[in-house]
């Protein structure tokens, strides 16, 4: 029976160390017996150089260009980057990257003989060198070949890369009304240098004749500067039929937005001619790093269930919905929607009041809240796990009409995010928001979207979380249902070729983001992934959706039930599909663990518990479909509440919510060290059991390296004491868990690229597991929490929070696991409280 509650590590900070002092990496040869191909390579980059020296000569736009500088895939690791030798940090900032191992430098004419000169250092043969310990040689390449022999090509930003659309796509999005900007446009750096010096780098030049390409588009082109979203600067481009000259507007600043002058209303200039040749220069400008289409947004599509005259509408007449019970205390969760309908008032503790009554429409914001607040009263408790009972804050901020008549562009629409955040959770304490707002377009493999970067600020600045649908495909794009036979799944996807990828934000770390599973008693599979929802990972790396709900199963058949309901904006029971329908869900969940512990947990450790009891729904745990069930569920679907918090008497689940310092010269680790419970070892020291970890963190993000954004990886092991020490004579601990999508190694070196793909390193959010039969030789263990940072990244100074829970468990059910462990922490260093009464223990 599930009554023992999880236990908080209250001194977290107690079991902080300084890393033992490790050795620094050998320099790799990648042309290893391979002199002449060496030769070949090194002089290819040579002409490289040249060409670029000479283009750099010519260049309107003055002396400083943008390299885009391919690693090798073998050379992936932290240190092979070529940021020690050749590319110096004062001469050749790194100013960001595209997949992984594709960097882009900032390249001075004046430097690049300097450049080219280390290449050329480089030598032909390598020296061989002898070990003074036994005499045997060995090779010792410099720095100087190893560097240059893991670059595969280096080239100036090529003008084709910056653009992936054509001026048709372009303007057929500008017509529809769910726009909401105009060109998006990332440049390589800030357009403006604060300091007063002379240029001989050529950052004021290229500046000066930027915006000289601005103004010549001509009257009617508005440029507005927005805030930088981490460090990529972005503006956005409108070109309009207004008379008046060009407008470069810099709202940059915090305050800029709300001083700036309101713009006469225009229309937007529909001519191709001029939009081919605006977006041509854009391109072929050194500053510009992207040029990305206008951005659409959405809350429906065409997974909306059939009207009522199919026999849909459940209930005729409006229901009779409870309101709260006086003095009792709730969650609250923010839904940033199209509004909520009266027949909900009770339950809204406030709202947010951009958009007047009358300006929205509140049909689908008024379905999503209800899955918020009394989802139990249309549902049965097999569908919703929590029970009824969530306020809600109401953030009505998709418009009826087009979106250009509300917002000035899209950074109008994020501005409005951030203040009803800010109101929510200063005002009412909301710190779990809802958003089913996506935009009309795939997530990336090799971008941060603008979106997911600017929503992971808001949640940073402020606490938060935000809950993110993935997206409905359209119904002509909806998939076969989910097959009961795996072959059959498996083989159907391996056909399959209309893309069904997640939509941005929700590729965004910080929030957690929400696929759709067919709900029980529907025509289709339960517990298998719709027919609509979209599948991730969308970026390069990580895994997305996070996890999933009951969306509604889609209806292929009139007077089909979906298996979900909700209610409409009369007050009836309504049957609802979509993902928009399953994020609530999970957000009610996550509120209700806020309110349980008191708001105890910070928002790591929210997400941490989240994921850590999710388990993948039955149809998805064949080993055959580990890769989808993966694209599809993420982690899986989350327990109630109430599983959460408590376990069985043969388990025991610690949680550890602490910040990983920078120490005195290396960041600091998290080493924790515990018994093995004595029913699951034996008088040897062999151990038995399975042991599960979820560490969840927040690394300092950097849109501006594409699919390498997170600048600081952190990695949990759990280590067991072995017999042989170390060569120096100190005890020697060896990692016995592995990552949950590890192929299995049996402890041999794996690639950087295996550990990206399959290990989530560099992915904010893990997972590990193992299962032991008599494992070595001792019961004293410890779990260690560790970092490593990107080789052109520091680590930062206010540190990175993390989340870490261990669940130890006897597979059997029968080892009394809970109170062994117990004791043994009450006899220890460890001060371990109940999750749910830690705040009280903490004041």
């Amino acid at each position: 029976m599930a009554n023992n509650p999880v236990q908080i590590i209250l001194n977290d900070r107690d079991f902080h160390q300084a890393p033992e002092p490790a050795q620094p990496p050998r320099n790799k040869d990648f042309f290893e017996k391979a002199d002449a191909a060496f030769a070949a390579h090194r002089a290819s980059l040579l002409d490289a150089v040249d060409a670029i020296i000479a283009q750099l000569r010519a260049s309107p736009y003055g002396p400083l260009a943008y390299l885009r500088v391919q690693m090798r895939s073998e050379a992936l690791a932290k240190s092979y980057r070529p940021v020690w030798w050749l590319f110096k940090r004062d001469q050749f900032p790194c100013v960001g990257a595209e997949g992984v191992g594709t960097l882009y430098f900032e390249a001075p004419l004046i430097y690049l003989p300097a450049l080219r000169a280390r290449i050329e250092a480089a030598e032909l043969v390598v020296e061989t060198k002898y070990r003074q310990a036994d005499g045997a040689p060995y090779k010792a390449p410099t720095a100087a070949r190893a560097e240059v022999g893991a670059i595969e090509s280096l080239e100036i930003a090529p003008p084709e890369r910056k653009r992936s659309f054509s001026v048709s796509a372009a303007l057929a999005a500008l017509n529809d009304p769910r726009a909401v900007s105009g060109y998006q446009i990332e440049l390589f750096h800030a357009p403006a240098d604060p300091v007063i010096a002379d240029d001989p780098i050529g950052r004021g030049a290229l500046l000066r004749s930027f915006e000289g390409m601005l103004i010549g588009l001509g009257p009617g082109a508005r440029a507005f500067i927005q805030r930088s979203i981490g460090r990529t600067p972005v503006l956005e481009l409108q070109l309009t039929t207004d008379g008046q000259p060009a407008l470069i507007d810099n709202r940059s600043s915090p305050v800029g937005g709300e001083i700036a002058p309101a713009l006469p209303a225009t229309s937007v200039d529909r001519s191709p001619d001029r939009h081919e040749a605006a977006l041509n220069a854009l391109q072929a400008h050194p500053l510009v790093r992207a040029v990305l289409p206008p951005i659409l947004l959405q809350i429906e599509d065409e997974q909306t269930p059939p009207p009522s005259d199919l026999g849909l509408d459940l209930t005729p007449y409006p229901i009779a919905i409870p309101g709260p019970v006086a003095d009792a205390t709730y969650p609250i969760v923010g839904v940033i929607d199209s509004g909520v309908a009266a027949a909900l008032d009770d339950w809204v503790a406030g709202r947010f009041d951009y958009l007047a009554p009358g300006e929205f429409d509140a049909v689908h914001g008024t379905a999503v809240a209800g899955l918020v607040s009394v989802p139990r009263l249309t549902n049965p408790a097999s569908v919703v796990a929590d029970p009824d009972g969530c306020r809600i804050f109401d953030v009505p901020l998709f418009p009826s009409g087009p979106f250009s008549a509300r917002y000035r562009g899209f950074v109008d629409f994020l501005e409005e995010v951030e203040q009803a955040v800010s109101e929510g959770q200063r005002e009412h304490g909301v710190r779990i928001f809802n958003l089913s707002i996506n935009a009309v377009s795939d997530v990336e493999r090799y971008r941060y979207s603008i979106y997911a970067s600017r929503l992971d600020q808001i949640a940073d600045a402020y606490g938060v979380i935000f809950v993110n649908t993935v997206g409905n495909l359209a119904r002509a794009q909806a998939r076969a249902p989910w097959s009961k036979k795996p072959g059959e799944t498996v083989r159907y996807f391996s056909s399959r070729t209309t893309s069904d990828t997640i939509y941005k934000p929700s590729e965004s770390v910080r929030a957690i983001s929400v696929g759709a599973i067919n709900p029980p008693q529907t025509a289709h599979l339960e517990g298998a992934p719709t027919v609509y929802t979209t599948r991730g990972p969308g970026l390069q790396v990580g895994v997305k959706p996070d996890v999933v709900a009951y969306g509604g199963a889609g209806v292929t058949a009139p007077g089909a039930s979906t298996g979900l309901s909700s209610i409409d904006v009369e007050g009836r029971r309504q049957d609802v599909v979509g993902t928009s329908f399953a994020a609530p869900l999970v957000s009610r969940t996550l509120a209700g663990l806020d309110a349980a512990t008191n708001g105890g947990l910070n928002v790591e450790a929210l997400r941490a518990m989240l994921l850590h009891h999710s388990t993948l729904p039955e149809p998805l745990r064949r080993r055959s479909l580990k890769d989808l069930a993966r694209q599809f569920a993420g982690f899986g679907q989350p327990a109630s509440v109430v599983d959460m918090l408590e376990t069985g008497d043969h388990q025991i689940t610690l949680l550890f919510q602490s910040r990983l310092s920078i120490g005195e010269r290396k960041p600091v680790i998290l080493r924790f060290p515990f018994a093995w419970p004595a029913s699951m070892a034996d008088s040897e020291g062999k151990c038995s059991g399975r042991a599960r970890i979820t560490l969840v963190y927040a690394p300092p993000l950097d849109p501006a390296f594409g699919a390498e954004f997170v600048r600081v990886n952190l990695e949990a092991s759990l280590k067991q004491l072995q017999t042989e020490p170390s060569k120096d004579g100190s005890p020697r601990f060896l990692n016995q868990i592995d990552p949950l999508y590890y192929p299995k190694s049996a402890h041999l070196a794996v690639p950087e690229k295996a550990l990206i793909d399959h290990g989530l390193k560099w992915w904010p959010s893990k997972q590990y597991l193992s299962t032991f039969s008599e494992l070595g030789a001792s019961s004293q263990w410890r779990l260690e929490v560790t970092s490593l940072v990107r080789a052109e990244t520091r680590f930062p100074a206010e540190g990175v929070p993390f989340a870490v829970l261990l669940t130890i468990e006897d597979p059997k059910g029968q080892a009394p696991v809970f109170r062994e462990l117990r004791q043994h922490l009450q006899t220890g260093q460890a001060n371990a409280q109940d999750v749910r009464t830690a705040v009280r223990v903490r004041a």
